[in-house]
C-alpha cells in the first residue's frame, strides 16, 4: 500500500466557497473520497492509503473549477499538488437604489431578507413600464404588454437592470476555463398566496432595442442561460408588468440565479444560488398642491364651455395647456389585460365611439417614480384607469397612452362590477396631512386617498386593492350613498393655502353646505327677497334692466326667488318616490336637517382620519334636490326629525337611507371645481342674483360673492373664475371637475419638508 498525498492550494482572494471533495477511483480497487475545507492562499493536504495501480483523481466543489486527472500510476508513496481555480457567477441589482448595480448578495440566501424603505432602505425598485414608447403589437398596448424592449427610450427610461457576472481567482483567472457542463438558470419566485411571479415581472435577454422576453407572462418563470452567452458578464433589462394589487399585494418578486455544476450536485441540480428581492415601483395619486402641467377636457358639443375653460387655464400661473379628447372620433380600442399567460381584450370587444364628456370619471391622475439607470430619478405620469366602460376609454388608449403618459387598469379582466362609484370623480387625494393621537403624530406626506364606498355606491374590489397595496396614501372611506351619482367631488375639495407654517396644513377644505346657502338667502331676504335664483341674468343696456331666463332640469323650469325658496309654496320638481309635488319648506328642512347632517358625518370621518378642525373648513353654499329614491323601510335612527311622524314622503329620512332619497345638486355644485395653480375654475352656482348698479356687472351672484370673499381671505390665495357649465354638465349631474382631468408635477417633498430624504418616496416613507 502507498501513502498518496493530495495537496491543494486555494487561490488568494475573497470568495464564498471553502469546501471541496477529493475522489480517487480505480477499476481494480474501491473508491477513496475525502471532503476538505480550504482557506484562501493556504495549502491543505490529505494522505490516502491506496494500493499501487492506475488511479483517477477528481477534485470538485461548488465554485471551484473541477480537477479531473486520469491515468495516474501509483507505485509507492507520492504527492500530487494542485493549485485550484475558483470561478463563480453572481447576481446583481440596484439594491441600494443609487442607480448603480451593487455587489452580490449572500450566497444561498435571498438578499435583502426584506424590502425596506427610509434613508437606509434596500431592495431594487423596478418600473411598471405602462407607457407606450412605440413598436408595440397593437394600439392600446403599453410597453409592458408585449414581449420586447420597445425602442431605445423604453430601454433607458422604462426598464431596470439585472446583471450576471463571472468572477474568477486562481492561476487561470485571466482566462478562466469554464467547464462545458456548467449551466445557469434564472427564475422568478413570488410570495405565497399571490399569482405566479412571472405575471408580475419580465426579464429580457439583453439591453438592446427589441430584446425579447425570456421570463415573463408569455414565456415561463425559468430560463436556462449558457455560460458562453454570459461571458465575463451580461446585463438584462427588466420591468414590472403591473403595480401591486389584487393577487400581488406585496408588489415583490424574488429573482434567483441557480448555478449548476453537474460534478457537484448532478445534472440539472443547483449547486449554489444568489437571489435578489425586488419590488414594483408605487403609484402615487396626485393632490391639489402639485402644479398642474396639462389639462384635459372632452369634445362634447361644448364649444363655449371649452373656450371659457381655456381662457381661465391660459390666465393661470403657470399657464395650463389644454388637450381636448374626442371620444366621438376615437377608434374603438380593446383594453388588454393579462389572462393567465396571454394578453386578451377585456370583455371580448370594444366600446363604440360616442359622446362621453366625463373625463374625470374615466381616469385618476397620478404618477410613478423610481431610481434610474445610472444617476437621477425617472418619473412618469401614470393614470389609473377607472373601472368604467364608456367611449372615452377609446381615446385614452389610442391617444392619451404615449411615451410620456402611462395607463394602469387594476380592474381589467376582473369579475368586479362596473358601477358609478368606480369613477374617478369618486377617487381623490388629500394634500399632505398628519394625525395626532395620544401624543403620537403620524405623517401622510403624500396625502391620503379618499373615496365613497357604502351600501349603494361601492368601488370595485380590484381598484380598492390597488390603492391600498401602494401603501403610500392610506385610504379614507366616506359615505356617498346620499348622492345619486355618488362621487366625493360632489361634496368637497381641497384648495391651496400656503400661509400656515406646517407643511401638513397648506390647504383649506371646501365643503358643500345647504345650511350656508339658506343662511345667506335668509340674511338677504329683507332687502332682496325678490332676487331671482337659478336664472341666467342678462343686462339689457337699452332699458337699463335685467332679463332673466329660468334654468331647467330635466325640461322643467327651476328658477324662483329668494322668497319662494324660503317660503312654503310648491317646488317645481317632483318627488322621485311617486312623482308627487313637494314644497320649498320640505326641500329646505330636508336640506338643512338631512343633507347637511350627512355631509357633516363625512367631515367627522375626515376629522378622525387626520388633524382637521373647523377653521380649516370653508362652507360652500349648495342646495340639493331629491333625484332618486331608495325603496325599503326606514328606522327611527334614519329620521331627520324624530318628533315628526312618518317619513314625510321621504323628506323626513336622511338621504342615502332606505325610504330616503339620493341627491343631485340643484344650484351649481361649486366644490366640484377644477383646482389650478393660482386659479379655481368653479361652476357658476346661479344663486340669487342681486341687482346692484354700483357693481360693474350691475349686480352679483350672492353665492359666487360669498365663496369669492372666503377664498380672498386666504392670503395670496387663488383667484376664483366662475364658468357656466349648466347645459353641458350640471343638468347631467356633473360639473367642471367631472368634465376635466390633469397632469400634475410630482410633489416637491424636499422643499415642503425641508429635508433631502423627502425628495423621493422610497426614502420619505418609513422603513
Amino acid at each position: 500500500m502507498a501513502n498518496y498525498t493530495v495537496q491543494l492550494t486555494a487561490p488568494a482572494g475573497v470568495y464564498p466557497f471553502n469546501s471541496v471533495r477529493i475522489s480517487l477511483t480505480s477499476d481494480a480497487h474501491p473508491q477513496k473520497t475525502q471532503d476538505l475545507v480550504v482557506t484562501p492562499n493556504v495549502t491543505v493536504s490529505h494522505v490516502f492509503d491506496i494500493a499501487d495501480g492506475t488511479w483517477r483523481l477528481k477534485v470538485s466543489g461548488a465554485g471551484f473549477v473541477p480537477v479531473d486527472e486520469p491515468g495516474i500510476v501509483v507505485n509507492g508513496d507520492a504527492t500530487n499538488a494542485k493549485n485550484l481555480d475558483v470561478v463563480w457567477y453572481t447576481l446583481h441589482t440596484d439594491r441600494n437604489r443609487d442607480g448603480n448595480l451593487d455587489d452580490a448578495g449572500i450566497l444561498n440566501q435571498v438578499t435583502p431578507p426584506a424590502i425596506t424603505y427610509g434613508v437606509g432602505g434596500v431592495g431594487a425598485i423596478i418600473p411598471v413600464n405602462c407607457n407606450r414608447d412605440g413598436n408595440n403589437t397593437a394600439v392600446g398596448y403599453a410597453d409592458n404588454q408585449d414581449q420586447r424592449v420597445n425602442g431605445n427610450n423604453d430601454l433607458v427610461t422604462g426598464t431596470s437592470r439585472l446583471e450576471i457576472r463571472r468572477n474568477a481567482l486562481g492561476p487561470n483567472a485571466g482566462a478562466p476555463v469554464v467547464p462545458g457542463g456548467w449551466g445557469l438558470e434564472l427564475r422568478v419566485i413570488g410570495t405565497g398566496g399571490e399569482n405566479p411571479a412571472r405575471q408580475h415581472l419580465r426579464i429580457f435577454n439583453g439591453i438592446l432595442n427589441n430584446s425579447t422576453e425570456i421570463i415573463g407572462p408569455e414565456t415561463t418563470d425559468i430560463a436556462a442561460i449558457t455560460t458562453g452567452n454570459v461571458g465575463a458578464s451580461k446585463l438584462f433589462a427588466l420591468e414590472a408588468v403591473r403595480f401591486a394589487g389584487t393577487g400581488f399585494t406585496s408588489g415583490q418578486v424574488r429573482i434567483v440565479l441557480h448555478v449548476i455544476q453537474p460534478e457537484v450536485t448532478g445534472a440539472g441540480n443547483p449547486s449554489y444560488l444568489y437571489a435578489d428581492r425586488v419590488v414594483a415601483a408605487r403609484w402615487v395619486g396626485n393632490h391639489h398642491l402639485q402644479t398642474v402641467a396639462r389639462m384635459y377636457a372632452a369634445n362634447a358639443n361644448n364649444a363655449q364651455f371649452r373656450i371659457d375653460l381655456g381662457a381661465a387655464a391660459g390666465a393661470d400661473n403657470p399657464v395650463i395647456p389644454v388637450t381636448v379628447g374626442d371620444p366621438a372620433a376615437a377608434t374603438p380600442t380593446g383594453v388588454p389585460y393579462l389572462n393567465g399567460n396571454a394578453w386578451a381584450n377585456y370583455r371580448g370587444g370594444t366600446v363604440p365611439a360616442g359622446d362621453d364628456r366625463w373625463m374625470r370619471d374615466t381616469i385618476v391622475s397620478g404618477h410613478c417614480s423610481w431610481p434610474g439607470n445610472g444617476t437621477g430619478v425617472e418619473n412618469k405620469d401614470v393614470f389609473m384607469k377607472a373601472h368604467r366602460w364608456r367611449p372615452l376609454q377609446n381615446w385614452v388608449y389610442e391617444t392619451l397612452l404615449n411615451a410620456n403618459v402611462g395607463i394602469s387598469y387594476p380592474a381589467a379582466g376582473s369579475a368586479d362590477a362596473i358601477a358609478s362609484a368606480n369613477s374617478g370623480g369618486n377617487i381623490a387625494v388629500t394634500p399632505p396631512v398628519q394625525k395626532t393621537a395620544n401624543g403620537i403624530v403620524t405623517p401622510y406626506r403624500y396625502g391620503r386617498i379618499y373615496y365613497g364606498h357604502n351600501r349603494y355606491h361601492r368601488v370595485d374590489a380590484s381598484s380598492r386593492d390597488f390603492m391600498a397595496a401602494q401603501n403610500m396614501q392610506t385610504p379614507i372611506i366616506l359615505d356617498t350613498d346620499w348622492l345619486l351619482v355618488g362621487h366625493v367631488d360632489e361634496m368637497m375639495t381641497f384648495v391651496p393655502d400656503n400661509n400656515p407654517a406646517s407643511a401638513f396644513k397648506k390647504w383649506k377644505l371646501l365643503v358643500a353646505s345647504p345650511a350656508e346657502a339658506y343662511r345667506l338667502m335668509t340674511a338677504a331676504q329683507g332687502a332682496h327677497g325678490a332676487a331671482n335664483v337659478l336664472n341666467r341674468a342678462a343686462w339689457d343696456g337699452v332699458h337699463n334692466r335685467f332679463d332673466y331666463t329660468s334654468l331647467q332640469i330635466n325640461g322643467t323650469n327651476v328658477g324662483a326667488t329668494i322668497n319662494a325658496f324660503l317660503g312654503n309654496g310648491p317646488a317645481p320638481l317632483t318627488n322621485p318616490r311617486d312623482h308627487s309635488n313637494y314644497t320649498y319648506k320640505q326641500l329646505r328642512d330636508w336640506n338643512i336637517g338631512g343633507v347637511e347632517t350627512v355631509i357633516a358625518r363625512n367631515v367627522a370621518v375626515l376629522k378622525n382620519a387626520f388633524d382637521l378642525v373647523d377653521t380649516d373648513i370653508i362652507k360652500v353654499p349648495v342646495i340639493f334636490f331629491p333625484e332618486g329614491y331608495n325603496p325599503g323601510d326606514f328606522t327611527f335612527a334614519d329620521k331627520v326629525s324624530g318628533w315628526t311622524i312618518g317619513r314625510d314622503n321621504g323628506f323626513n329620512v336622511y338621504p342615502g337611507k332606505q325610504g330616503g332619497f339620493q341627491c343631485g345638486a340643484l344650484t351649481g355644485d361649486m366644490p366640484n371645481m377644477f383646482v389650478g395653480n393660482d386659479r379655481l375654475m368653479i361652476p357658476k352656482p346661479f344663486g340669487p342674483w342681486i341687482e346692484d348698479n354700483t357693481n360693474p356687472n350691475h349686480g352679483y351672484d350672492l353665492f359666487e360673492r360669498d365663496l369669492t370673499q372666503k377664498i380672498a381671505a386666504i392670503v395670496n390665495g387663488p383667484t376664483c373664475d366662475f364658468i357656466d357649465d349648466w347645459d353641458d354638465y350640471h343638468v347631467a349631474l356633473g360639473e367642471i371637475h367631472c368634465g376635466t382631468n390633469e397632469l400634475r408635477t410630482p410633489y416637491d417633498g424636499q422643499a415642503a419638508f425641508g429635508n433631502v430624504r423627502y425628495a423621493n418616496w422610497w426614502t420619505a416613507v418609513d422603513a
